[in-house]
C-alpha cells in the first residue's frame, strides 16, 4: 500500500519540468562534494543524486522505453517496502534542503526540490521518521511544534515585554509592520524578541505581533506536505489581512523565510501587495538609511565570524547586510570562513534533522566540517542570522566540549546601539 501510494505520487509530481530534470542528470556526482553530509561521511548513499534515486527509477519505469525494458527483463526492480525504509532514512535524517549541490550541478539541475519531491511522496505515505512527525502533529493540534500555545505565548511575551524592559506590540491594528518569531527563539532564545523590539522601536517601526498568527516554524514544508505547508503559512496571511499590515518580518529563521518569500507564491494566494522580508535584510536597511546607529569596534574579544544560513543567505540573498554589520562592531577582528557566503557549509541541522533523534551521529559529523572551519582561522566567535543554525551550533558546542561564543545577529546589533 505504501509503495503504491509513493509510486502514485511521483508519477503526479514528474511533469515535464521534472522530467527534464531527472533526464538531464548524468550520474556525474559531482554533487556529493557539495553535500556536507558526503563530505564528513565519505558514505556514497549521501549523495544528492542518490536521494533522487527513487523518483528517477519511478520515471523511468513508468514513462520511458528503456526502464520499462529494464524492468521486464529483470535488469532493473519494481520499487518495494524496503527501498522505501531505507531512502526515508537517507532522504531525512542526511539531508537539510540546503541545495548546495545545485550550484555545482553542470547540468544545472535543482537536487534540493526533487529531493523534497521524494519527502512529498514519503509524507503521502506515512513514511515520517516518529520525531518529525511529531513535532509536525504537535504545530497541527497546538499552533507550535515546541508547544506554544495561545496561553504560553501570552505569558512569554508579557516576560519578555518585563525582563528586559522592552515595548512588545501585540494585535496592534494601525501597525504596517507584522513580525512573526519562531517558537525556537520564543522557548529557547526570548532574548531574540526583546533583541528585535529594540531595534525596531529605535528604527521607529510601526509594528506588532499577532496574537493569531504567531508561528513561523513550518513543519508540514520540511516533512513534505504541501497541505500543511499551506495551512501553517495561511494563519500568517490570515494575520496580515486582519492586521491590514504592508509587510512581512521573518525573524531568525532560515526555512521559514525559505517557505513565505519563496515557495508560497507558486502553491497559494499570497496577500496583494505583502512585502516579505527577513530580519537580516531590515536591519541592514535601517544601518544604511540611518534609521540606527551602531557603536563600532565593540567585538574585540578574539577573532569573530559569520555563519551563512542556506535559506537566509544562499538562497535569500542577504549576504551584505551581516557583513555590513559585523564590519562596523568587529571591525578588523572579523574574519571570513572558507569557504562562506555562496559557498558556505551549511551547519548540518536544517531541513527538520535536528528534530530527529536518531539524526544525531550523523549531524554531529557534519559538523566537524564547521569545527574545522572555525578552527582554520581561529575565530572564539560565531554570529547567524537563523535560530535553528544557532541551535545546532550551541548543541555542538555543547557535544563537543567547544569554547565558542554563538551568537544571534539580532542580538549583537540590539546590545551595539546607539541610544
Amino acid at each position: 500500500m505504501q509503495t503504491q501510494i509513493v509510486m502514485d505520487t511521483f508519477v503526479k509530481e514528474t511533469g515535464g519540468y521534472a522530467a527534464s530534470q531527472l533526464e538531464a542528470c548524468t550520474r556525474c556526482g559531482i554533487c556529493a562534494e557539495a553535500c556536507h553530509f558526503y563530505q564528513a561521511t565519505g558514505n556514497p548513499e549521501f549523495a544528492p543524486v542518490w536521494k533522487i534515486e527513487l523518483l528517477k527509477r519511478a520515471y523511468e519505469q513508468r514513462f520511458t522505453f528503456s526502464g520499462k525494458i529494464k524492468l521486464a527483463l529483470g535488469i532493473e526492480k519494481p520499487i518495494n517496502d524496503q527501498d522505501l525504509k531505507d531512502f526515508s532514512k537517507i532522504v531525512y535524517e542526511a539531508c537539510t534542503m540546503c541545495n548546495k549541490c545545485s550550484m555545482v550541478c553542470p547540468m544545472g539541475i535543482q537536487l534540493g526540490p526533487l529531493i523534497h519531491e521524494v519527502r512529498t511522496a514519503f509524507s503521502n505515505a506515512g513514511l515520517v521518521p516518529d520525531d518529525l512527525m511529531a513535532a509536525v502533529n504537535k504545530q497541527v493540534e497546538e499552533g507550535s511544534p515546541l508547544g506554544v500555545t495561545d496561553d504560553v505565548f501570552a505569558d512569554r511575551i508579557e516576560w519578555v515585554a518585563d525582563e528586559w524592559e522592552v515595548e512588545v506590540p501585540v494585535d496592534k491594528k494601525d501597525a504596517d509592520t507584522l513580525v512573526v518569531f519562531s517558537s525556537i527563539e520564543i522557548m529557547k532564545f526570548p532574548e531574540n524578541i526583546a533583541a528585535i523590539a529594540k531595534i525596531l522601536n529605535t528604527a521607529g517601526e510601526n509594528w506588532t505581533l499577532s496574537s493569531k498568527g504567531r508561528e513561523v516554524v513550518n513543519f508540514g514544508f520540511y516533512e513534505g506536505s504541501l497541505d500543511r505547508t499551506k495551512a501553517f503559512m495561511q494563519k500568517l496571511f490570515d494575520a496580515v489581512k486582519e492586521l491590514g499590515v504592508k509587510k512581512l518580518v521573518v525573524t531568525e529563521c532560515g526555512h521559514a523565510y525559505d517557505a513565505l518569500r519563496w515557495t508560497s507564491y507558486n502553491i497559494m494566494e499570497v496577500p496583494v501587495g505583502l512585502e516579505i522580508t527577513h530580519i537580516a535584510g531590515l536591519i541592514g536597511e535601517y544601518v544604511a538609511k540611518g534609521r540606527i546607529k551602531l557603536k563600532a569596534n565593540v567585538l574585540q574579544d578574539g577573532v569573530v565570524t559569520f555563519h551563512d544560513a542556506c535559506k537566509i543567505q544562499r538562497r535569500g540573498g542577504h549576504i551584505q547586510e551581516p557583513r555590513t554589520v559585523l564590519n562596523i562592531l568587529a571591525g578588523d577582528s572579523f574574519h571570513e570562513m572558507s569557504p562562506s557566503k555562496e559557498e558556505s557549509v551549511c551547519c548540518g541541522g536544517g531541513g527538520g534533522v535536528i528534530a530527529i533523534k536518531s539524526a544525531d551521529p550523523v549531524r554531529y559529523a557534519a559538523f566537524g566540517l564547521k569545527i574545522g572551519q572555525m578552527n582554520k582561522i581561529g575565530a572564539k566567535t560565531v554570529v547567524m542570522a537563523c535560530s535553528n543554525c544557532r541551535l545546532q551550533f550551541t548543541d555542538c558546542v555543547q557535544h563537543f566540549n567547544l569554547d565558542w561564543k554563538v551568537a544571534g545577529l539580532s542580538q549583537i546589533v540590539a546590545d551595539a546601539l546607539e541610544e
